[in-house]
């Protein structure tokens, strides 16, 4: 069944589903996707602290313009503040950070006054509250942390550290076996033979599914025949999903296609009315999702890209899975023979505030120089058909964000 992109990618979302969570210390969980809210246990600030050195005062002092306060002492940021008050027409030399004395309710720099040790004068009216931080402003102990979905970054660990939380559930990494095929591939841990091509493929999807968080294993480079590709799919074991490279074409030594019902294989597609990746299948073995990637490099990353990327996504917990597309201007002319989606290489860069998209001068689906200098496939819809003129806006897939915005 040939099916177009955008069902594809539904038809693949709708049968994953996220893994089990398991519950880590927040110190191993740093790009982890969180599986459940947690509950402060703490106060943030515990009381209320000066935003500021200077004076910690009453604002009434001030209504008429002008004080002249008495400076009871200093506290710093730390001091224990129990039994330390102000009345009217006294205050504490304060840092920032301390924790304000009863009967303080507001706070005024000290480049603002006279900056005095036993009596500071404060030339102008404070407001209440002024350069205060109040108890419990940022978070409230009993508060509902709720970041499920999110990857765990440097900025969670700071909330949780703050909140006293020190382990949280997380959803499981996915176990990804990765297989690529083909008797003219060679495996890099193999000795060179300049009349094979080393298995970039397996290389790529390795590094690629790894960053966005799974474990990989890489199998290796099955020769096309029919008893090894049997036999290493039969040797697999607790794996949660099964990417494949090569062999799902028409052609007489194209084994995932031919060897499916053997291998117990029920695909759901197996071709797709695209370019890059037109041959591109997705089913399962059981219970594990199978996505077959076409051989060519680009084809097979785009595949990966477009579609076993989100649904690692979805299986890893993610909230927000789903590729998302942004607006972009073409820089050059396009010519685009055929009425089906066609995803091409570009260089977006950011000119005068807008984004503009440079095609790579060959769209050829085995041209990996194209995936190093570009950052970004643009989408050519169906209806997009003859020459699209520079100008022309359309979508375009973000592959690699940091050449785009730095």
């Amino acid at each position: 069944m040939v099916l177009e992109a955008d069902d594809a990618v539904e038809i693949v979302l709708k049968n994953i589903e996220p893994l089990g969570k398991e519950r880590i210390s927040i110190f191993d969980a740093v790009n982890r996707v969180i599986a459940e809210p947690v509950v402060s246990r703490r106060n943030l600030p515990p009381f209320d602290t000066s935003a500021m050195d200077g004076y910690a005062i009453k604002a009434a002092d001030t209504e008429k313009g002008s004080a002249s306060l008495k400076v009871k002492g200093v506290i710093a940021a730390g001091d224990n503040v129990a039994g330390l008050s102000i009345n009217s027409g006294e205050c504490y030399r304060i840092m920032t950070g301390a924790f304000l004395p009863s009967g303080a309710d507001s706070v005024i720099q000290h480049e603002l006054t006279d900056n005095g040790k036993e009596v500071v004068n404060i030339p102008q009216q404070v407001k209440h509250g002024f350069c205060v931080r109040y108890k419990g402003e940022d978070l409230k102990t009993g508060n509902t942390i709720d970041r499920t979905g999110e990857r765990f970054t440097a900025y969670h660990i700071g909330r949780y550290v703050s909140a006293g939380i020190f382990y949280t559930s997380v959803y499981r990494k996915p176990r990804v076996a990765l297989i690529s095929t083909g008797s003219e591939i060679a495996d890099p841990a193999n000795q060179d033979n300049p009349d094979m091509i080393f298995d970039s493929n397996g290389q790529m999807a390795k590094v690629f599914f790894e960053q966005l968080g799974a474990d990989v294993s890489y199998i290796g480079v099955v020769p096309d025949d029919k008893d090894a590709l049997l036999n290493t799919f039969k040797s697999l074991k607790n794996f949660d999903m099964i990417v494949t490279s090569a062999g799902i074409s028409a052609g007489d030594f194209d084994y995932m296609n031919l060897i499916a019902d053997q291998l117990g294989i029920k695909w759901l597609f197996n071709k797709i009315n695209q370019k890059p990746g037109q041959h591109m299948g997705f089913g399962f073995m059981g219970n594990t999702p199978v996505f077959a990637c076409p051989g060519n490099p680009v084809s097979a990353m785009f595949c990966n890209f477009y579609y076993t990327k989100p649904a690692l996504l979805k299986m890893m917990g993610y909230k927000d899975y789903r590729n998302k597309p942004v607006k972009v201007v073409l820089a050059s002319e396009v010519v685009k023979k055929k009425g089906r989606v066609q995803f091409d290489r570009v260089q977006i860069k950011v000119e005068d505030g807008a984004m503009k998209a440079y095609p790579f001068t060959t769209q050829d689906s085995h041209i990996i120089e194209s995936l190093v200098a570009a950052n970004a496939y643009a989408k050519f819809t169906n209806e997009m058909v003859g020459t699209l003129k520079a100008g022309t806006e359309l979508y375009a897939y973000v592959f690699n964000a940091e050449q785009v915005l730095g």
